[in-house]
């Protein structure tokens, strides 16, 4: 009987999961409720079987399986690409995002036309404008000229840097701001005429360092730039 005993807490918790699996996968077999009680024997398995490894690449791969029964895909590939620190895929992210809101635009709206020198100005999220304020506020108060080119990048352990870096690919995807081999963001030539034209719109926008506001000679001087 002893050798049926767990040996630890973690063994106990184990014994529990799977007591819970093997529960959730008879009650599956009710149609009305398959497709919670399998969801439930999976996650109860997984933790199971992980916590009787006790190993941490265990704790961490199923981690995201279990995390592929309970959220959106989406989230899990944006988690990983922000882990990675790969660009490239919120790079590709927005450019297919891009593509489908274009095609969306041509087809409810056949009178719109749009160039290659056209920005599309919609409702931006307050990060996206939190990027531009920051670094248009910057480049005036710095280099005024637009030479050179300011540019920043936040903590990655700030809870912030997943949604600035997926904001970012959206505006480096719109052509407004760039990104350094390091992964700072600069404004481009393209970003720095729209902020000049569109500043009413960002410039109550909270910014990064908001303890040094732009200054308003500055300010004056690039806006009468053409």
């Amino acid at each position: 009987m002893g050798k049926f005993l767990p040996l630890s807490f973690t063994q106990l918790v184990a014994g529990i999961f799977s007591f819970c699996s093997i529960i959730a996968f008879f009650l599956s077999l009710k149609t009305s409720i398959r497709a919670h009680s399998l969801r439930l024997f999976s996650i109860s398995l997984i933790s199971a079987l992980s916590l009787f490894c006790n190993h941490v690449s265990v704790y961490f791969a199923s981690v995201f399986i279990i995390a592929t029964a309970i959220t959106e895909t989406e989230f899990l590939q944006n988690l990983a690409a922000i882990i990675s620190d790969s660009k490239e895929y919120f790079h590709y992210k927005q450019a297919k995002e891009g593509k489908t809101s274009l095609d969306k635009i041509s087809s409810t709206e056949g009178t719109i036309k749009i160039t290659k020198k056209e920005t599309i100005s919609l409702v931006r999220d307050p990060i996206e404008y939190k990027i531009l304020n920051t670094l248009f506020t910057k480049q005036v108060n710095k280099f005024p000229t637009f030479s050179p080119l300011f540019t920043f990048i936040i903590s990655r352990n700030s809870f912030e840097y997943p949604k600035f870096r997926e904001m970012g690919s959206k505006l480096y995807g719109e052509g407004l701001i760039g990104e350094t081999e390091n992964g700072h963001y600069c404004l481009t030539q393209t970003g720095w005429e729209w902020c000049k034209k569109h500043y009413d719109d960002f410039k109550s926008s909270p910014q990064w360092w908001s303890e040094e506001p732009i200054i308003v000679e500055n300010l004056k001087k690039v806006l009468e730039q053409k």
